[in-house]
C-alpha cells in the first residue's frame, strides 16, 4: 500500500542537466545527508500522514567515478491510527556537484547551490529537503572557471588543505606567522617570529610589522615581496592556481617566471586579481582594493558588481563597494624604484648580519689567542 502511495505522491516532474565529465582536482569526495518532511491527507479515510525523507549521497556523485553516484533514499511514513511507521528504502543515483540531481525510481530531486533538494509533486506543490552539511559543496569550486572559495576566519577556524609548501626567501624586521592547528583552528596567542627555513603550509597567516618586509617563494616559482604593515593568508599554494588573501597592506608579485600553465589569484575585500606572466602591486585598506601594474596585464574583477577590466602597464584601478574606478596612470619606473628600496633592505640586513658574525668571530679569536698566551706564560713561570 505504501509503495503505491509513495509513488503517487512523488510524481515529480522537475529535471536538470547532468554535469560535465570531471571536477577540478582539489575537489575531494565527502558524504552528505539531506532530509525533509511534510504532512498530507491520504487513503480512503483521509488519514493525515507525515512523511520523512532522508538522502545519503556523495558530493562528487557519479561524475566522481567509482561508487560515488550511489544514493540511499529512505522514506518513513506515519499515519494517524497506525501503530508503527511504514519504512521503505530505495537506491538511486546522484549526478554530483552543488546543482546536481538525485534520481530515485524514475523521480528527480534537484539540488540547489549545495544547500537543499527541491521537487514538485503532481499537484504542483514544491517540497524541499535541506542538506545538513552544505560545506561539502561550499568549500570547493566546481568549475575551473570559478574562483577557489576563500574560507572566512570565524571564531578562529580555518579549513586546512594540503598541496605543498611556500617558503620565505628572505625577511627583515619583525615578521610573524600563525599556522593553523591540525583541526583547522587558530590560536591567536600562537603568533611566532618567522624564520627563513620554516615551511608555510596552507592556511598560514603572515603579519609584517612596521619597518619590516619579506620575500615569499611559492611552489609555482612566483616570488612575492610583502611590504610593511601587511597581513595575508596563504589560501592555496596549488602550483596550477595559487591563491593568496590580502587582508590589508601592500605586496608586489613577480609572476614572470611562473611554471607552465600556472596562475595566481589574489583575493581582496573589494576585488579579485587574476594574474599570469606579469608584475603588479596590490594595496588593501579593508574598504578599498587597488592595483598598479608595472609589467604585462592583469584581470581585475569587482566583487560588488562582477565587472572585469584588463589593467596594463602604467595603469591603476581601485575597487570599492560601489564598483571599479576609472583607470588612472602612474609611473611604473618610480614604482619599481620604491620596491627596489625594499629589496635593498634585505641586502643591508644580510650584510649587517654577516658583518656582525665576522666581528664575533674576530673577538672570539682574539680571546682564544689571549687565553693560550696567558696559559703559556703561566707554564713558563712555574717551570722557572
Amino acid at each position: 500500500m505504501f509503495k503505491k502511495l509513495f509513488l503517487l505522491l512523488l510524481f515529480f516532474i522537475v529535471a536538470s542537466p547532468v554535469h560535465a565529465a570531471s571536477w577540478p582536482p582539489e575537489v575531494k569526495p565527502e558524504q552528505g545527508k539531506a532530509s525533509g518532511s511534510f504532512t498530507q491527507a491520504a487513503g480512503a479515510a483521509g488519514q493525515a500522514c507525515t512523511m520523512m525523507y532522508t538522502f545519503t549521497f556523495w558530493n562528487v556523485g557519479e561524475t566522481g567515478g567509482r561508487d560515488y553516484g550511489n544514493t540511499t533514499f529512505t522514506a518513513e511514513t506515519t499515519c494517524t491510527g497506525s501503530s508503527k511507521p511504514d519504512l521503505e528504502t530505495l537506491q538511486g543515483v546522484f549526478s554530483g556537484g552543488p546543482n546536481g540531481k538525485v534520481t530515485v525510481a524514475g523521480f528527480v530531486f534537484n539540488l540547489v547551490n549545495g544547500t537543499y533538494f527541491v521537487t514538485t509533486d503532481a499537484k504542483g506543490k514544491t517540497h524541499q529537503f535541506s542538506v545538513e552539511n552544505p560545506e561539502i559543496f561550499s568549500r570547493y569550486r566546481w568549475s575551473m572557471d570559478e574562483s577557489i572559495p576563500i574560507p572566512e576566519i570565524k571564531e578562529g577556524k580555518y579549513e586546512v588543505e594540503t598541496f605543498g609548501n611556500t617558503r620565505f626567501n628572505d625577511l627583515y624586521g619583525q615578521v610573524e606567522v600563525n599556522i593553523p592547528n591540525p583541526d583547522g583552528t587558530y590560536d591567536e596567542e600562537a603568533w611566532n617570529l618567522a624564520k627563513i627555513d620554516m615551511e608555510l603550509p596552507t592556511g598560514t597567516r603572515i603579519k609584517v610589522s612596521e619597518k619590516s618586509g619579506l620575500m615569499l617563494a611559492l611552489p609555482n616559482q612566483t616570488s612575492i615581496n610583502v611590504g610593511p604593515e601587511t597581513e595575508l593568508i596563504l589560501v592555496s599554494p596549488d602550483p596550477q592556481k595559487s591563491v593568496i588573501q590580502l587582508l590589508y597592506g601592500e605586496l608586489k608579485a613577480n609572476v614572470q617566471k611562473m611554471m607552465k600553465d600556472g596562475s595566481i589569484q589574489v583575493e581582496m575585500s573589494q576585488a579579485v586579481a587574476g594574474i599570469k606572466g606579469t608584475q603588479f602591486i596590490l594595496n588593501e585598506t579593508k574598504t578599498e582594493s587597488s592595483i598598479r601594474v608595472t609589467e604585462g596585464t592583469v584581470k581585475f574583477t569587482s566583487k560588488s558588481t562582477g565587472k572585469l577590466v584588463d589593467v596594463s602597464k602604467g595603469e591603476s584601478v581601485t575597487a570599492t563597494s560601489q564598483g571599479l574606478s576609472e583607470k588612472t596612470m602612474f609611473d611604473p619606473v618610480a614604482e619599481e624604484k620604491k620596491w627596489q628600496e625594499l629589496s635593498d633592505n634585505f641586502k643591508k640586513t644580510n650584510t649587517a648580519i654577516s658583518g656582525n658574525n665576522k666581528n664575533i668571530y674576530i673577538v672570539v679569536g682574539i680571546v682564544f689567542a689571549a687565553a693560550i698566551v696567558g696559559f703559556l706564560i703561566l707554564k713558563v713561570r712555574k717551570t722557572k
